[in-house]
Order: structure tokens, then C-alpha cells, then sequence
């Protein structure tokens, strides 16, 4: 279609209170929006557009303002699907330990007999006062099924015995490479599983051994991606980067597809374990369409902020700990240099500064070997920079995908493991941008908020949930906090041509807010509801149903 000159009965107005487009300069507000298909073909003033597309039908968005739908560069679209087929242990669900227990009892007493409990975004510092439940605690709760518990960070579990048992993990098995056994005194495994432990049950997209727990069938797989889709889209959000994608996982995406159940359009970062049959098979940045494309090769280097396992030059606070790195640095060098040579986009899971430094070293290290080609690689979460490192980002032209809603989600636990200097260069969204540098926009749920405007008000007002000030001199005002999580999310995959913006040629994805982000105080964007949200052109989801 030639967008520059649509036919009048093939296009529709939509006019609201005000149109925030995300445009630089003075076309970025205005009252109404002319869409044909899937794409904006004009913003402006209704008077103007009536004039231009005379005839159109016209459809009143109500007395609210319109942005564009918020993309989300990295969040756990699949993961949070398989979740909601097993329990939500999420504090704001479960109070205290004895909630827990009995939500895993109930679960276990409706589950066949013997088969798996699992349990997700358990935080121990809210639910359990910091004592992290082992083992034999688990055996206390639920002694004849076998159970896992996630973590919210997502990078350590609890596993009670008979799951220990059927993973055949016993007093003598070692540590996995790149993951840890929680031990007890005698040195025996107490249930706490770290890294690549982990993973080898929980997330099928990374495990090195076969498959341990079984897999939810396909109809409730398709039943939680319906339920996520809600959650996300009840948000704002239109697009997201699912940054953990498998073959199980791009098989559901791809199921969700055939049977118009895709409801988010998904940049899907496909794990390392998969790079191999990718080169082999040719595959590019980007293959796709709009609704589902390959964004890039999700790696690790480091453990989690929020699980207290990201490896960082100055141990967590009141102790010797320095966090633990998943990978050498000769397996990193060889998989980002695979990676780049093929044309594609490295997204590597990066948090503490010695994790960041040394994937700034393997990305150089491509560069040098293939200088002809320019494509941009991506630190997913960054959260630790020094002032070296913002000039080796700006230097390498990497795209950092820090955590917007880190501060207020998990700001009062963070203080007390990294002290409020050490908060100065965490989720340092005002030194980047300042840098020059892109950044995207990323809530990295299920471990911390998925609602953008909790991110956008976190990046505002550097504030916990307790309202403790937490890292202010990276600050950043409401048009930058609004921008990373969309031209800037979009940067990220290769999409800022499409998305983030309500201007002629873009995707029609647009958010409906009760009030304007722009106008109302630092401390209440958070509040703001979410009326309506469409996605192409399409009505997606509603407030009233």
C-alpha cells in the first residue's frame, strides 16, 4: 500500500482528548490519528485530517491521551505462559511462609499423584525475612511430590528431596559448569540449586541435559500465553523481546501464530544452545515478519542483581562474595565472534561490571576480527557501569537494556547487598543516555514489575517502594523514561523505523491513558490507567472489557 496517498474509504480516524506521538519537535502532540491497515498514515488535528480524508470513519478514543504502545526489549513472554501453569508465589500473592505453604500444599493435594509442583518468582527477602528455604523445608511442606520453587531474580531455585532425587542430584554429583549445588556443613546438597543448576530443570531453552520436568501440554502452554498476553496488553504494552526462546518456546510462538493467538508482536532472542542450527540454516538479524522475528543469540556471563549472583569487582556489601560469572572468557570470545561473523545480534545477559567488562572485551574482539560488518550488539540489563565502561559502550555502539523498575521494585533489598554509592552506577539510564548512547526500556518480568509506567515513574523519580531515594544523579525526565521504552526498546531489535512513534509508515500500536504522563507529578505516573490498547490498527484490549 502507498501510504503517502491512501484512498479516503480505506482509512480511519481516531481522535482523542490529546496524541502524544513521540515525535521530536512541535507535530509531537495532537487530537486525532488517521490509520489504513496496520499503519499510521497521518497525526494532526481532527479539523485538518477531516479536511484531508474526508468521508473516514471516525472512532472517539474518549477523553484521554493516546502514546504509542510500549515495547518492552526484554521481558520472559514464554516463560511467564509456563508459570502460569504451575504456582505464583509472588509476595504481593503470599504474604509469609505460611501462606506459601499453603498454596504448595493445595497445589500438590489437586496434582496427580507423584507428579511435579512447580512454583515461581519466590522472594525470600519479603516472603520468608531473608531466610531462604532449603531443602528440608520443602520436605516439611510437600514431602511426596517433587517440588521446585524459581526465585524472582531467576537465577536459583529450591528443589525439596524427591526432586532432587529424580534430577539425579545426590550427595556426590559436582557442580555443573557454570552453576552451583547449595551445600550444607557436611558438604551435602541442601537444595539450593544456583546458575546452570538451575536451568538444567526449570528452563528447557538452556539445559544441558535432558528434559527433568515435564512440559505443560500445548493447550494450557496456549491457555498461560493468553492469560500473559492480558496482563502485558492491560499495560500498554504491544510489543515485547521475549529474551529466552527455545525450541519448545519458538514452537509455541509459532502455534500461538498459526491460530491468530499471538497477541503481542514478539522480537525473540533465541539461546545460545541453538546458535549452531541458526548459522547453519543462514538465519539473519531480524528474520520475520512483524508479528514474530528472531531479534538475536541470548547469552550469559554473570548471575542476577536481584539474586545476589551477578559478578561485581567489589564484593556485596558485609561480605567477601563477588558474585560468580556462568561462562570463560575464551567460550564468550568464541560465541560473540560466531555470532557477528554469521550477521546476527548478540543479546548477553551481562549485570555486575566485571561481567559487562568482559563482554565489552569479546565484542571488541569481533569488531577487530570482522570490521566490515556493523551490527549493533546488545548488554542485556547493564547494571553496573563505571565511567570506562560507558566509553567502551559508546566506543563498540552497544545497545544497554537496563531494568527500568529495579529501583522501586527491588531498591530497599539492593541498598543493604550494594550500598547507596554503588546504587550511583546501577541502572544508569541518565550517565547513558548523557553518553549518547541508546538505551532500551526493560522490566525483565517475571523478576521485577512488567507495567512500563512503573518503570517510566522508577527512571523519574529513582525512588523505592519504601520511598527511599536510591541512586539520584541518574535520574531522567518523563519524555527520555517514556522514550526507552519505546524508540529506544525498538532501537534494540532493529525495529525504530516501525515502532515507537505515531507517525506516517509506523505500526498503529497505541496505548489509551487515563491522564498524561507529562502533566501529572513524578510520583503518581505509576497511577495512570490504561483505557484501552491496539495493536495494528486493532482494537486488542479493553479496560471495560
Amino acid at each position: 500500500m502507498d501510504l503517502s496517498s491512501p484512498e479516503p474509504e480505506g482509512i480511519r480516524i481516531l481522535r482523542a482528548r490529546r496524541i502524544r506521538t513521540m515525535r521530536p519537535g512541535p507535530a509531537s502532540t495532537g487530537e486525532a490519528l488517521a490509520v489504513a491497515g496496520d499503519r499510521v498514515v497521518a497525526t494532526g488535528w481532527l479539523a485538518d485530517l477531516r479536511d484531508r480524508f474526508g468521508g473516514s470513519q471516525e472512532i472517539d478514543l474518549g477523553d484521554g491521551c493516546v502514546v504509542p504502545g510500549f515495547v518492552d526489549a526484554h521481558l520472559h513472554l514464554t516463560m511467564a505462559a509456563r508459570h502460569a501453569a504451575g504456582v505464583d508465589l509472588s509476595p504481593d500473592v503470599v504474604a509469609d511462609e505460611s501462606a506459601l505453604a499453603g498454596v504448595l500444599r493445595s497445589a500438590a493435594a489437586a496434582a496427580a499423584t507423584g507428579s511435579w509442583v512447580t512454583a515461581s518468582r519466590y522472594d525470600h527477602m519479603r516472603t520468608t525475612a531473608g531466610r531462604i528455604l532449603d531443602r528440608a523445608a520443602l520436605d516439611r511442606i510437600v514431602a511426596d511430590h517433587p517440588v521446585l520453587l524459581v526465585h524472582i531474580g531467576a537465577h536459583w531455585g529450591v528443589a525439596n528431596s524427591k526432586a532432587l532425587e529424580l534430577a539425579g542430584l545426590s550427595d556426590d554429583t559436582p557442580d555443573p559448569r557454570g552453576g552451583a549445588l547449595g551445600r550444607d556443613s557436611a558438604g551435602r546438597p541442601n537444595g539450593v540449586l544456583y546458575e546452570q543448576a538451575l536451568f538444567d530443570l526449570a528452563y528447557p531453552a538452556l539445559a544441558r541435559r535432558g528434559r527433568i520436568v515435564p512440559e505443560p501440554d500445548l493447550s494450557r502452554l496456549l491457555v498461560g500465553l493468553d492469560t500473559a498476553s492480558d496482563a502485558f496488553l492491560s499495560a500498554g504494552i504491544t510489543s515485547v523481546g521475549d529474551a529466552m526462546v527455545g525450541r519448545d518456546e519458538l514452537r509455541l510462538l509459532q502455534q500461538a501464530r498459526s491460530r491468530g493467538r499471538l497477541r503481542l508482536r514478539v522480537n525473540a532472542l533465541l539461546t545460545y544452545p541453538h546458535l549452531e542450527h541458526l548459522v547453519a540454516a543462514g538465519i539473519t538479524d531480524g528474520f520475520g515478519d512483524d508479528w514474530l522475528r528472531i531479534g538475536g543469540v541470548k547469552a550469559f556471563v554473570d548471575g542476577a542483581v536481584a539474586g545476589r549472583t551477578c559478578w561485581v569487582s567489589e564484593p556485596f556489601e558485609g561480605t567477601d562474595d563477588h558474585g560468580m560469572t556462568v561462562v570463560d572468557s575464551d567460550e564468550l570470545n568464541e560465541l560473540v565472534a560466531t555470532v557477528h561473523a554469521a550477521g546476527l545480534r548478540v543479546a548477553v545477559h551481562a549485570n555486575g561490571d566485571k561481567a559487562i567488562e568482559l563482554l565489552l572485551d569479546a565484542v571488541q574482539a569481533a569488531r577487530d576480527a570482522y570490521p566490515q560488518i556493523g551490527t549493533r550488539h546488545r548488554i542485556e540489563h547493564c547494571s553496573m557501569v563505571t565511567d570506562r565502561i560507558v566509553a567502551r559502550i559508546a566506543a563498540l555502539q552497544m545497545i544497554p537494556v537496563p531494568f527500568a523498575g529495579y529501583v522501586h521494585f527491588h531498591g530497599d533489598t539492593l541498598e543493604g547487598w550494594y550500598g547507596a554509592q554503588r546504587l550511583e552506577r546501577m541502572f544508569a539510564h541518565g550517565e547513558l543516555l548523557a553518553a549518547g548512547i541508546p538505551v532500551a526500556g526493560s522490566s525483565d518480568y517475571p523478576c521485577g514489575p512488567y507495567e512500563p509506567l512503573l518503570g517510566v515513574q522508577s527512571c523519574v523519580t529513582r525512588r523505592s517502594r519504601s520511598g527511599r531515594l536510591l541512586g539520584p544523579s541518574q535520574r531522567i525526565d518523563v519524555g527520555q523514561a517514556m522514550s526507552l521504552f519505546g524508540t529506544g526498546a525498538a532501537f534494540a531489535a532493529g525495529e525504530e523505523s516501525v515502532k515507537g512513534r505515531l507517525a506516517p509508515g509506523f505500526l498503529a500500536d497505541l496505548a489509551v491513558l487515563d491522564r498524561d504522563p507529562f502533566d501529572v507529578a513524578p510520583d503518581e505516573i505509576a497511577a495512570i490507567a490504561v483505557r484501552q490498547t491496539w495493536v495494528g490498527g486493532q482494537p486488542a484490549w479493553r479496560a471495560d472489557g
